[in-house]
């Protein structure tokens, strides 16, 4: 709880604004993505420059090193997918899924969900695995939910509850070993390739360091 401050926050909220988002997209194999009715929200993408020491930056970091922390592993910063930020309106969900099922060098492994903005009824994140496993988590704004997938992937299945009243604004990270900015994240893909202005970046601060909220 409490992953961020709200100043931060509402940085990142300025930072990829709402005027611009698009209908969610999933990767659909066969060189492309697509748009999928599971997937109700909004959404956009945006590349971390590593050599930018900003708000999106900074919370890169922290999140990166918190997420290697519960992983037991050093997730690589660079080479990494972009943070994508979904916008829910009231009545948008997002229907179970799985995220990855980390089956190898260069996939996904973990994820993390940051909620900039919490609705005030509805929009639960919940793991309807099974009913003596099921796990509901209601955000507040801040807050940031981290889950990994092995070593069974179908326990890391996962759905947005409908909005019923408020915004939700979550930033996701989806974490992968084996990538490095000379082998970035879509080569382990058949998404076609995604143009990051900011591949040539590299991170000249600490890594793998604990970093207390009022920090960013």
């Amino acid at each position: 709880r409490g992953f961020l401050n709200t100043t931060s926050c509402d940085g990142l909220m300025r930072s990829f604004g709402k005027n611009d988002l698009t209908r969610a997209r999933v990767g659909a194999g066969g060189g492309g993505t697509s748009v999928s009715d599971a997937r109700e929200t909004l959404s956009k993408n945006m590349f971390v420059n590593w050599d930018v020491d900003d708000v999106l930056t900074r919370t890169a970091v922290r999140s990166f090193d918190v997420a290697s922390e519960l992983l037991g592993e050093k997730i690589p910063y660079e080479g990494q997918e972009p943070v994508n930020f979904l916008h829910y309106l009231p009545g948008y969900e997002y229907k179970p899924h799985t995220d990855g099922m980390a089956d190898g060098v260069g996939r996904r492994v973990a994820t993390t969900l940051i909620y900039c903005e919490a609705p005030s009824r509805g929009g639960a994140t919940v793991f309807p695995v099974e009913k003596s496993k099921k796990v509901r988590f209601v955000p507040g704004v801040g807050d940031m939910l981290f889950f990994m997938y092995a070593p069974r992937p179908n326990d890391a299945l996962h759905a947005a509850c409908p909005v019923a009243e408020g915004p939700k604004s979550t930033l996701t990270q989806w974490y992968r070993l084996g990538v490095s900015a000379e082998t970035p994240w879509h080569k382990f893909e058949n998404w076609g390739e995604f143009g990051n202005p900011y591949g040539a970046s590299r991170w000249k601060g600490d890594r793998y360091s604990t970093r207390a909220a009022d920090e960013l």
